[in-house]
């Protein structure tokens, strides 16, 4: 049956219906500026997919994904779901989406009980004092600013309700004063969720993929105007150090280490409010001129 693109919250973006044994099918869609299905939908949904028969002990640890088809955000998706491996510690998956005769998507999300070891993290970035609630919204950057940034992938025409996203240090992000490989922000979902672990996974992952490619446009901004572009996700990997809520403020720190031949490549550290290191992501993009 058809989907209509939808407006929800975040919690029905996600939701899955049975399908048969070890197969989710999904009941929302939606469109990301290119036509087709939001990324960070196909990674949540894969996500809660996954998690559907996992101990509750076992918490994720690792997502990889591949994008292999542009998903149809007005078609069900159908999540077939295959244990690769169930021992003493760790839980893996395999999921892959399929519409109609179309493989979309395929992941592997492992899970693992936690165990007692040395440990270290990546400092947070934050300066002292920086609130997200004070920060600009999407909508309140400057007109001209936006324009020329909806040029860069379609970033900047719209913003999306179910996800709530800040900007820090607009003018030297977004006004070309430093046009430098890194950017940084703050998201996180709109509404309280209910305490349940696999779901903030699942609406993590969704919001992962927001703006994180963004950076491998960012040193071009300047080009903005005269050429535009296109960028499309290719494969994404999130791993996940530690327990934490997507309704909660989390800040993001990207970098593009290299863009080249049609590809560029995007690096995420996520702290939350605590400063807590909470995970780590990498995306693979095509990334080309329009004309």
């Amino acid at each position: 049956m058809p989907l209509t693109p939808t407006d929800t919250p975040l919690t029905e973006r996600l939701q899955l219906q049975p399908a048969g044994p070890g197969r989710w099918r999904s009941l929302h869609g939606d469109a990301n500026q290119n036509g087709r299905s939001y990324g960070g939908q196909l990674l949540g949904q894969a996500m809660r997919a996954a998690l559907m028969d996992v101990p509750d002990a076992r918490a994720p640890t690792m997502m990889q994904f591949l994008f292999l088809q542009g998903a149809m955000p007005d078609q069900p998706i159908v999540f077939e779901v295959r244990r690769l491996q169930e021992g003493k510690r760790f839980s893996s998956r395999q999921v892959r989406g399929v519409q109609g005769e179309r493989t979309v998507l395929d992941a592997q999300v492992s899970c693992a009980l936690p165990l007692s070891g040395p440990s270290h993290a990546e400092a947070s970035p934050v300066p002292p004092g920086e609130r997200p609630e004070d920060l600009p919204t999407l909508n309140e950057v400057p007109g001209p600013w936006r324009e020329r940034i909806a040029l860069m992938g379609g970033y900047g025409r719209d913003c999306n309700a179910a996800i709530h996203f800040r900007i820090p240090d607009v003018e030297r992000q977004l006004g070309g004063v430093d046009a430098g490989r890194g950017f940084r922000y703050w998201m996180k979902v709109p509404q309280a969720l209910p305490d349940e672990a696999p779901l903030h996974a699942a609406a993590f992952a969704y919001l992962s993929d927001w703006w994180l490619n963004f950076c491998i446009l960012r040193p071009h901004l300047a080009r903005a105007g005269e050429r535009g572009m296109y960028i499309s996700s290719l494969n994404h990997a999130l791993w996940l150090h530690a327990p934490l809520r997507a309704d909660r403020w989390v800040h993001v720190q990207t970098h593009s280490a290299h863009a080249a031949q049609g590809r560029g490549l995007a690096l995420a550290h996520y702290h939350d409010e605590a400063e807590r290191h909470v995970a780590t992501a990498t995306q693979d993009c095509l990334v080309s001129w329009t004309d």
